[in-house]
């Protein structure tokens, strides 16, 4: 596997223990009745997974997918799919922020990071079972130099 994909993947790995942590401190959120505002943890570490580090991550998977599309290769749908997903994050973590100071609802809140992590870990999985295979088959040494010379470092 090329060294830009385990970087990818060292990232994942990384956040798979931040989203761990969110859903335990989301249990711990269940099954209390303390104010939204009492569980400060819980919305540091959503932050945590929206912070500059995440935003160079996916701004390196788009370097990636970009020089498989401009190769014209067929691609899988979900990975033609990407850039709108890591654009849609953007929004979802905008919209993290303010929960906490929001009018919705404790089950409202609730359900909406509960979506997010299931679209977290859907995302994940396409990236890991789906695009990061086919890059790592597809992409010639060329196409590699080319994405390092793009690449970002947060």
């Amino acid at each position: 596997m090329h060294p830009l994909l385990k970087e990818l993947y060292a990232y994942h790995q990384d956040t798979s223990v931040t989203i761990d942590e969110v859903e335990r401190l989301l249990v711990k959120l269940k099954a209390n009745d303390s104010p939204l505002k009492d569980n400060d943890d819980l919305f540091h570490f959503l932050t945590v997974l929206h912070s500059q580090k995440e935003r160079v991550h996916h701004q390196n998977e788009e370097v990636i997918r970009k020089r498989l599309v401009d190769n014209h290769v067929s691609l899988h749908p979900s990975i033609l799919a990407l850039e709108h997903a890591h654009k849609h994050f953007y929004e979802i973590a905008d919209s993290l922020k303010i929960l906490v100071d929001s009018e919705l609802s404790r089950q409202e809140v609730i359900a909406i990071i509960e979506d997010y992590l299931r679209q977290y870990f859907d995302h994940i999985d396409t990236e890991e079972n789906t695009f990061f295979p086919v890059a790592n088959k597809l992409l010639t040494d060329k196409d590699w130099e080319v994405i390092a010379s793009q690449w970002q470092y947060a």
